[in-house]
């Protein structure tokens, strides 16, 4: 494994050093060095050349090679100078050229400079040396207010770990990036594989799917680019956690097949709360504080402790509710859906007997990945790869929670 990780990172190496020569050629820069060298090495020499023996300046090639460094830099500390008259011509000459390659070098700088701010601000940069970050995809009318409740909730989180995919206007953009510090964002359409690839999703721990409010699109073609979208993520980057928002349920199983890991219901919900209000069950105030990120007091998950894995959920909902928390259920079979259904496999496949053999394989079959289980029966045993499903952030110092 050490051997794949270091074969891994020299190749990525390779490739960069690869792209930086590239950049350096198409810049002039190797030619300009080369320029340089010469000049140096001729300067020096011929003043040497012509000094040597009248000028105490210019005793050894190591003074005449300092003089010659020092001039072609404008730098000029005085220390040396030629003082006959091929020597000030020689030293005009090496001046002349001096100014010359330092204006083009720096014409060069300037240049990358300006080209690298014109590209971030028209979104044509690309995201190669983030790695493990977040990918949001889409485009929403409260966006702004999106990532900053997605900052405020996941404090490990920076904003220039935040990758943006999509065709917002110049103004919005703008004003995303003057809220949001060193936030990345690509220009692209989020169905695009070449906009995917420019925001480094095969790197990427997350991809957040939006319905995309871009363009005059109904409905059903929007939840249809949702789709899309999430199967060029997995045909790019399978390990990449993958949620995505749709508005009609019917695309659900689309999405599943398509091994997105979550998926979010957004105007179902909102119509659900709304048949709830009509008999006035109080269920939207409800779930209003327990999704409410205010007061951070609401419904949250986080990961169990390796020493309650295999234990009861009675158990471990005591310990819960010594720290202030309430622990009304556990969701399994957590985190990215093919991984779990390899690992499963793996572990299925450790037997001698047939008949055991086909059952597990069944049993891999069906395994439902995020599976939520509330309220089980406290002698619920709790499996590896489980997360509580708690209310109330945790009490206790250095206990993180996730949301």
């Amino acid at each position: 494994m050490g051997e794949a990780a270091s074969a891994g990172l020299a190749l990525m190496t390779t490739k960069a050093w690869r792209r930086m020569w590239s950049r350096l050629q198409a810049e002039n820069i190797p030619r300009l060095a080369l320029l340089f060298g010469v000049a140096l090495i001729a300067s020096g020499l011929s003043v040497y050349w012509v000094e040597v023996g009248t000028n105490d300046g210019f005793k050894t090639i190591g003074d005449s090679m300092w003089w010659s460094i020092v001039t072609l830099t404008s730098t000029g500390y005085g220390d040396r100078y030629p003082t006959s008259g091929m020597g000030r011509f020689l030293a005009s000459l090496a001046m002349v050229l001096g100014l010359g390659i330092t204006a083009i070098v720096t014409a060069r700088i300037a240049a990358v400079m300006v080209e690298k701010k014109i590209k971030e601000g028209r979104g044509l940069n690309d995201a190669n040396r983030l790695s493990g970050h977040v990918v949001i995809l889409g485009l929403k009318p409260d966006l702004a207010q999106f990532i900053q409740e997605v900052l405020e909730i996941t404090p490990e989180l920076s904003s220039n770990r935040l990758v943006l995919v999509n065709l917002a206007s110049d103004l919005v953009i703008d004003e995303l990036r003057h809220r949001f510090e060193g936030i990345v964002y690509i220009r692209g359409d989020m169905i695009d594989p070449l906009a995917l690839q420019r925001a480094n999703i095969q790197k990427a721990s997350k991809a957040i799917i939006l319905a995309d409010a871009s363009g005059d699109r109904s409905d059903q073609e929007v939840d249809a680019r949702t789709v899309m979208t999430n199967m060029t993520v997995k045909s790019l980057a399978p390990q990449c956690y993958t949620c995505a928002e749709i508005y009609d349920k019917k695309y659900l199983e689309h999405l599943r097949l398509a091994r997105c890991d979550e998926v979010v219901l957004s105007r179902e919900y909102a119509r659900s709360l709304l048949v709830n209000a009509t008999v006035a069950s109080g269920i939207t105030f409800v779930v209003h504080n327990l999704l409410d990120l205010a007061d951070m007091k609401g419904l949250f998950t986080e990961a169990i402790p390796e020493e309650y894995v295999g234990r009861s959920f009675g158990e471990y909902a005591a310990h819960l509710k010594a720290g202030g928390q309430m622990l009304i259920g556990v969701l399994e079979n957590t985190g990215q859906s093919l991984e779990i259904k390899r690992e499963a496999l793996r572990e299925a496949q450790k037997t001698a007997h047939i008949a055991t053999l086909v059952e597990n394989l069944r049993r891999v079959k069906s395994l439902e990945p995020n599976k939520p289980v509330l309220a089980p029966p406290d002698d619920h045993v709790i499996a590896s790869h489980a997360l509580a499903i708690v209310i109330g952030r945790p009490n206790i110092p250095g206990q993180e929670a996730r949301a």
